[in-house]
């Protein structure tokens, strides 16, 4: 069996779905898809999607949802990709526009850069040169 050749979506969790959406929207750009009020917002992100999911409804068994409960507790972390450090700079620049506070600029070992800031969740977002990971 070939490995998958790319995440398809990556998950992370808000209770304040309106607030979640309205970050990811107006700040990073992204797509709205679908979304169930107090359930879950679904977002495009090029090739990926990006599901935001309210915790505490995503635990609950639901008789019409045949999929496996799940949920976390406490934040979690994505990455965004971008192509170099100029792009990097250009969207600490960006959030620094929009007031959202940098929460770390960073270099790495093998010289990429990345810029971290935190979504209304608390949720740790990153944007990190695809050369981080020699990808």
């Amino acid at each position: 069996m070939k490995p998958p050749k790319a995440i398809l979506e990556t998950v992370i969790y808000a209770t304040d779905l309106d607030a979640a959406e309205r970050f990811y929207c107006d700040i990073i750009g992204l797509e709205v898809v679908r979304t169930i009020e107090n359930q879950f917002v679904f977002l495009r992100c090029g090739e990926q999607m990006l599901l935001i999911f309210n915790p505490e409804t995503s635990r609950i068994a639901d008789g019409g949802n045949p999929l496996p409960r799940h949920g976390t507790n406490g934040a979690g972390h994505l990455c965004f990709r971008a192509e170099n450090r100029s792009e990097v700079d250009a969207w600490r620049d960006h959030f620094i526009a929009k007031g959202v506070e940098i929460d770390l600029y960073h270099r790495w070992d093998n010289g990429t850069y990345s810029v971290y800031v935190s979504d209304p969740a608390g949720n740790s977002v990153e944007v990190g040169e695809a050369g981080l990971w020699a990808i």
